[in-house]
């Protein structure tokens, strides 16, 4: 009796720790499925090149009208994405780690949510929801991203090279804050988004559960 009593709770932290490492890699990896979905969905069903917040509210407005399910299907994707991004962040024992992830995911899922919303409006409500999708999605999204990775690679204890590609990923996706300032560093948007997401797959895949630690 005394031996079942003992490994009856052996067995539940074991099952309990087994399945800590599989939803961190299933979250990980279907983040960046998601999101890297939704823009070559946009990218293969869409007439011409998502508009960037800087083109003419016209501009916007012929996109969106010409791909309104387009647009709203990347919004639909990126709003799940979002929610990978939680559920990997969520995955970590570190709460500072938590914290970060889940800031990241709630501005990823306000930029995919006024995805859904922007094909139901026109005019002005159109272009501010436009601006306010780049914001969230860019330039709140992405430095958010970067703390998550900063203080990952801190609690995380992978091989080096790991490390440094952390260190590289958070950089370039804290430098971006610079995008506020100068249109210059928007092209630290991209490099230190895809950085990022490459060190969440690489953390998911061979080193889920040291950032508990």
């Amino acid at each position: 009796m005394r031996t079942d009593a003992t490994s009856a709770p052996a067995a539940a932290v074991s099952r309990t720790g087994n399945t800590a490492p599989r939803r961190a890699l299933f979250a990980g990896v279907g983040f960046a499925v998601l999101f890297i979905g939704g823009l070559v969905l946009s990218s293969l069903l869409g007439t011409g090149m998502y508009p960037s917040p800087f083109d003419s509210e016209a501009v916007a407005a012929s996109y969106v009208a010409a791909n309104g399910g387009t647009v709203l299907a990347q919004g639909v994707m990126h709003v799940l994405a979002a929610v990978s991004l939680a559920l990997f962040a969520g995955s970590a024992g570190n709460r500072r780690v938590r914290t970060a992830g889940w800031a990241a995911a709630a501005a990823l899922a306000a930029s995919g949510l006024l995805n859904v919303v922007i094909p139901a409006v026109t005019g002005d409500t159109l272009h501010t929801l436009h601006y306010l999708t780049f914001l969230a999605g860019g330039q709140i999204h992405v430095p958010l991203l970067g703390l998550l990775v900063a203080v990952g690679t801190r609690a995380a204890t992978g091989p080096r090279w790991t490390t440094v590609l952390g260190v590289v990923a958070a950089g370039l996706a804290l430098l971006s804050l610079a995008s506020f300032a100068t249109e210059a560093a928007m092209l630290l948007l991209p490099l230190g988004r895809f950085t990022a997401i490459l060190w969440i797959v690489i953390t998911a895949v061979r080193t889920p559960i040291t950032i508990a630690r």
